[in-house]
């Protein structure tokens, strides 16, 4: 019992100095303000704290015209973060509480880890501390301002660890290990790529130390396994099933970023800078006492310093990428996808182990003469202070980076105009911002209390096509980015004086109906007023020929089959010359007349000369000279002759159920019908070629009038009930049936009704946003985020509670 007391108090003591000594070495950090930022990530990670701490939703407003929450980001840090936030009432509260939470894990999961290898206690506490303050770590934290890879640094020990109770212990250690990969993956998933390459090293280790059978380690691998699934379901599935909706470069391919993320060897050896790879003092130290492991006469300590020393290596050679002698081996599949420089995570690991190791042959090497008991743990002691302190000696070259900062004031007032704007259905755009101020701009929706088109992770962004070109677009291409500003509803555009194409942006911006309402030192804030969150669409497709100029852009084609299925997206689809393969691609055609769309036809020169669609007959006419044409609204006279090179004019005419604006004697020329919601034009003669091959100006003003209100967007107005994360709700009136786009990213759960009955919803490829057909009239819209995905939520946590309560059951004696 008295034993157990020490032990218990010398935990505690080492926690309690793990802790000061974190308070001392981020008393910068900790210091009031926000975390650092230089240019890393570090705002757009105190975001997703922030909006967890308002709520969860799978969808958000705040990035990007709409964002999938946490679905390709590992979310464990940021859950910490929201819950120790809502403890403090501060987001940056919580992100700082939890480093301090992170390194404490770092070292007393490094200590467990080292106690399983062997090693003594003064060793595992000497490798724990080393670890957690390793010189690498705080540059992850900052200037790199990765926060989530920091906790998963931090908690990368329990890989190994959780490897080793599957080979050693019995199932209440397979469950706890499975905890522990859940832990490690939720925390960042790339962690077993990095970390992945020391534990192929070290299998051999792990054999040759195992306890327990090939059999009872299969059956504990597969209960870890299920422990680990379980419990990071409620990510892990969605993450790996809609994987393909998010945009993860094979950023090893492309050269300026390959060349960007690989390591320059005197970065790794050296501090070069603040953004330097280097490992630290500590790593040198390592090393020598992995050589040291080498030279053991025991095989396990031998298999474990070998195994350290090839993952080492090969790690720093896959992390200079670029600018080492294998590029190639960075571009092979799945390594393709790992920036260079992330292979190093797994050094810190190996040195703070090496370094435990020179400790237990140093302190083997104090005489047992030397006095007392209490003397030799003395002298051990100086040892123990003299190497921690010789470890982290270099721990000063990164104090620079980890002091907190205030959000820039000039910055935060140009926010603030932002926010006293208490109208809804629009964002605000930062252009040029990402450069100049760097991931602050992902956490302006925060201080603006408004959504705004910037965020800070890319690869998650449903629209980062588009959304990319439109940062160079507002420099060089200024037709789409006038396009791109009004369907993605953008109101308010904040430029920065010190961004080097500032001119070219702002002068664009006067140029589209800007103006300037607000500056602040270098910020300056334009507005416009022609912005909108649902915009009409005009499509027209043109199968066969047109001889008219639509005077707007089309799409062309030959057979109607291939349009088919789409024919909802055009407002007007032209049938002149058109050929199809089945005949039953009517019902395509009827459809879509019957729910709004507009068809005109000339049925010369196809399949339908001689036959009837939709009530009305085609017939095949020929007429010489002066037709005998009547009209109660043209002119017929202003037509001119029909013949084709001195032969009668050949082509047709119809009869039938049809409104005749143009008469050939009891037939018509020129007519239509309305069928269902749309309408039906028919037209006859070969009018659209006669009027080019007569030159005749007055034909072609008859056709071009009939065309124009379906070549302009019908008129539409809105009004905005309700838009929060995931739901949006509005009344809109619409002049006629439309193709509409609505101004938030596409992504599939979206569902959407039209006065309470479904309507599809589609992807608009030009922005990436969400595309309806909606019905002519006054009608209430409602669009709804259905994540089928959340349901797992209670599978993880159920799992949870499930593993923590076998683990809490006392043991049979």
């Amino acid at each position: 019992m008295v034993e157990i007391k020490r032990i218990k108090i010398r935990e505690a003591l080492f926690i309690l100095f793990v802790f000061f000594l974190s308070l001392f070495v981020l008393r910068g950090f900790l210091s009031p303000g926000y975390p650092p930022s230089w240019g890393g990530d570090s705002y757009g990670h105190l975001f997703k704290i922030w909006k967890l701490m308002k709520d969860y939703s799978p969808w958000i407003e705040d990035w990007y015209g709409g964002y999938p929450f946490l679905r390709f980001y590992p979310p464990l840090s940021y859950l910490i973060g929201a819950l120790l936030g809502k403890i403090t009432s501060s987001a940056i509260a919580g992100y700082k509480l939890t480093v301090l939470l992170a390194i404490l894990v770092g070292a007393v999961s490094t200590r467990v880890l080292l106690k399983e290898l062997d090693f003594s206690d003064a060793s595992s506490y000497l490798s724990g501390i080393v670890y957690a303050f390793s010189v690498y770590h705080l540059r992850v934290l900052s200037p790199e301002g990765n926060f989530p890879r920091f906790l998963a640094i931090n908690v990368a020990p329990l890989f190994l660890l959780a490897l080793l109770y599957i080979t050693r212990r019995n199932w209440r250690y397979a469950v706890l290990s499975g905890l522990f990969l859940a832990v490690v993956g939720l925390a960042h998933h790339t962690l077993f790529v990095s970390f992945g390459l020391m534990v192929s090293f070290l299998l051999p280790y792990f054999w040759i130390t195992r306890r327990n059978g090939v059999k009872d380690i299969a059956l504990d691998l597969a209960v870890a396994s299920i422990t680990a699934l379980s419990i990071s379901s409620f990510w892990v599935l969605p993450f790996l099933l809609e994987k393909g909706n998010a945009h993860f470069l094979k950023e090893n391919s492309i050269e300026y970023l390959f060349k960007f993320q690989s390591v320059r060897l005197e970065d790794l050896l050296f501090h070069t800078s603040s953004w330097s790879f280097y490992q630290g003092l500590a790593f040198y130290i390592g090393v020598a006492g992995i050589v040291i492991l080498l030279a053991k006469k025991e095989k396990p300590q031998r298999l474990l310093g070998a195994g350290l020393l090839g993952a080492s290596l090969v790690a720093i050679l896959l992390s200079l990428g670029y600018y080492g002698p294998m590029a190639f081996l960075n571009r092979l599949p799945l390594l393709d996808m790992i920036p260079p420089y992330r292979w190093l995570d797994s050094l810190s690991l190996a040195g703070a182990i090496g370094v435990g190791a020179l400790f237990e042959v140093l302190s083997g090497f104090i005489p047992q003469n030397t006095g007392n008991g209490a003397k030799r743990k003395a002298v051990a002691g100086i040892l123990l202070a003299f190497l921690v302190v010789l470890s982290l000696s270099d721990i000063r070259l990164q104090v620079d980076s980890l002091k907190a900062e205030s959000f820039p004031g000039d910055y935060l007032a140009v926010l603030s105009y932002i926010k006293n704007d208490n109208s809804t259905g629009w964002r605000f755009y930062q252009s040029g911002l990402w450069i100049t101020q760097g991931s602050r701009v992902a956490y302006t929706p925060a201080l603006a209390g408004k959504p705004s088109l910037d965020g800070w992770y890319r690869q998650g962004d449903p629209a980062y096509p588009q959304h990319s070109y439109l940062n160079y677009a507002m420099e060089k291409d200024p037709e789409f980015a006038e396009k791109a500003l009004r369907a993605y509803s953008v109101k308010y555009v904040i430029t920065d004086e010190n961004y080097g194409g500032y001119g070219d942006i702002t002068g664009n911006l006067r140029g589209f109906g800007f103006e300037e309402v607000y500056s602040s030192g270098p910020f300056h804030l334009y507005r416009w007023n022609n912005f909108t969150f649902l915009q009409p669409k005009t499509g027209v497709l043109v199968i066969g020929d047109w001889s008219i100029d639509l005077g707007v852009p089309y799409e062309r084609g030959s057979f109607v089959e291939d349009y088919a299925k789409k024919l909802s997206s055009y407002s007007l689809v032209i049938l002149d010359g058109y050929k199809y393969r089945d005949v039953g691609v009517w019902f395509d055609l009827q459809e879509y007349v019957k729910n709004g769309g507009v068809l005109v036809i000339n049925t010369f020169r196809s399949p339908d000369a001689e036959a009837e669609r939709l009530g009305v007959r085609s017939l095949i006419v020929k007429v010489q000279g002066r037709a005998n044409l009547s009209s109660a609204v043209f002119n017929a006279s202003e037509f001119s002759e029909f013949q084709y090179e001195g032969q009668p004019w050949t082509a047709t005419a119809y009869t039938g159920d049809i409104v005749p604006l143009i008469r050939l004697e009891n037939l018509t020329v020129l007519g239509y019908k309305d069928y269902g919601r749309g309408r039906v034009y028919f037209v006859g003669l070969n009018l659209p070629y006669h009027a080019v091959y007569s030159n005749n100006d007055y034909e072609k003003s008859i056709l071009r009038g009939l065309l124009t209100p379906y070549l302009q967007a019908p008129e539409l107005n809105y009004t905005i009930l309700e838009l929060g994360d995931g739901r949006i709700k509005l009344r809109y009136g619409l002049e006629r049936p439309a193709k509409v786009i609505v101004s938030e990213n596409y992504f599939p759960h979206w569902k959407a009704k039209v006065d309470g009955d479904m309507v599809s919803v589609e992807r608009n490829n030009e922005f990436g946003l969400v595309e309806l057909n909606l019905p002519a009239g006054e009608h209430e819209l409602e669009l709804s985020f259905e994540d089928p995905f959340l349901p797992l939520r209670y599978l993880s946590l159920l799992s949870l509670l499930l593993v923590l309560g076998l683990l809490l059951l006392p043991k049979r004696t």
